[in-house]
This record gives C-alpha cells, sequence and structure tokens, in this order.
C-alpha cells in the first residue's frame, strides 16, 4: 500500500538619493516600500517570468502531519520550462521521479516499481496546492483565487500571504517569499488540514537551453499504472 507521507505538493529596488534638500535614503526607502501593492509585485513577477525559457534549481521541502506531529525532510532537483513543462528529481528520503506536462501529471516511484498518474482539473482551485511556483501564471493564479496581502516588505525580499476565499480549497494559508533582485519566487510556506510544507528553492540556472526531451517520461518494463491523486 502506499505510504501516504511520499506525497509531496507538488511548488516563487531602491534608489540612492543624494540631493542636500531631499529625505534621507531611509526615508525614500520606507516610502517606496509603504508604496508597494499586491498588484504591482505580481506585475513584477510576471514581467521577470516572461524572460525566461528554462530554469533549473535545487530544492529542499519539509513537511509535518499536522495530526501526528511527524516530520519528512525532502530533497532532489527541478527543471521548468515554458510554458508548462515541469520536471524534479527526488532524492531523498527515497527516488521518485516527477514529471508534468501540461496537465498531466505522472510520478515514477523506483523502489515499488509504480507510476502514479493524475490529470490535473482546469483552475487553480480544483489543484491541490501549488506544486512549484516560477514559469508561468502559477502565482497570478493563486491570486485569483485568495484574499492576498503583503506580510513582509524589506529591502531584498517581499512575502505575500494567501488566504484562500473558498472553504473548500486546497490549501488554508500559503507564504511566498520573493527576492527583489530577480523577483523570483525562492521559499513557500504552505498549510492545509493535514500537513505544513515549507518549501525552499536554491542555485537557480535561468535560460541554459533545456531540452524538451528532459519531461518526456517513458513508463518502465513491468511498471504497473495507478489512476489517482498523487498530490
Amino acid at each position: 500500500m502506499r505510504n501516504p507521507s511520499n506525497r509531496l505538493f507538488a511548488f516563487f529596488f531602491f534608489l540612492f538619493l543624494t540631493a542636500a534638500l531631499t529625505p534621507a535614503p531611509s526615508v525614500w526607502a520606507d516610502e517606496a516600500k509603504a508604496a508597494l501593492t499586491v498588484e504591482m509585485i505580481s506585475q513584477k513577477v510576471a514581467d521577470a517570468q516572461s524572460k525566461i525559457q528554462d530554469v533549473q534549481m535545487d530544492l529542499k521541502m519539509r513537511m509535518q502531519d499536522t495530526l501526528s506531529g511527524k516530520t519528512q525532510e525532502v530533497e532532489g532537483s527541478v527543471v521548468m520550462k515554458s510554458p508548462n513543462l515541469v520536471y524534479a528529481h527526488y532524492k531523498k528520503p527515497s527516488e521518485q521521479f516527477l514529471y508534468i506536462n501540461g496537465s498531466m501529471i505522472q510520478m515514477y516511484q523506483p523502489g515499488q516499481n509504480m507510476v502514479y498518474q493524475q490529470e490535473s482539473p482546469k483552475g487553480a482551485g480544483g489543484a491541490a496546492g501549488p506544486v512549484y511556483l516560477g514559469v508561468g501564471q502559477e502565482l497570478k493564479r493563486y491570486m485569483d483565487i485568495s484574499r492576498v496581502s503583503i506580510s513582509q516588505n524589506s529591502d531584498d525580499q517581499v512575502v505575500l500571504l494567501f488566504i484562500p476565499k473558498a472553504d473548500d480549497a486546497a490549501f488554508t494559508r500559503m507564504k511566498v517569499f520573493i527576492h527583489k533582485k530577480d523577483w523570483w519566487p525562492y521559499r513557500m510556506e504552505v498549510e492545509t488540514p493535514a500537513l505544513i510544507t515549507q518549501s525552499e528553492f536554491s542555485n537557480f540556472r535561468f535560460n541554459q537551453g533545456v531540452d524538451s526531451k528532459v519531461f518526456q517520461f517513458v513508463k518502465p518494463h513491468g511498471a504497473d499504472v495507478v489512476q489517482g491523486a498523487i498530490f
């Protein structure tokens, strides 16, 4: 029987003024931060993403079961290609391979020689929580179904807090941490009734010309295929 703990959710500048009669730089910075809105952040992220054809990154994820308190550490790497291709290789705690091609999601677990397949529902509201934020329109999609506020705004990052509008959404609370240096989401904290998940992305490599063959999944010989929810 499949271990539920192996389910992965599948996850994100200021001016320096020197004029003598103008306010001090710290005052200007405070005003600039105060003027930043959710809509402006969304646009900055969208503009940054529009320049990216592919991205590779490392992933560390910590999942905590809300009932038992047990935790699980996940490590791996992720490759994404615009507009909707994702490949993830999980190395810890066990080897797993995740392929997302449009609406089709497939997870291969070599230890069980099992392939799990899921057709993703249309719209972010039907998904089981954000898998990755990056190339594509994921951030905007979750903004559309959530009440969004700025929970932190410093010189180097901004943090968005998402509270879903619908009671039956797949998450109850989500934070997205965004670097201002490139307006790219690099950390997510997602709460659901069953799990609290913290995901951190690092070692970004942009526009390396990733071959589309990376995202093509071929079912291993003898592997059993199970249709159903992966996340």
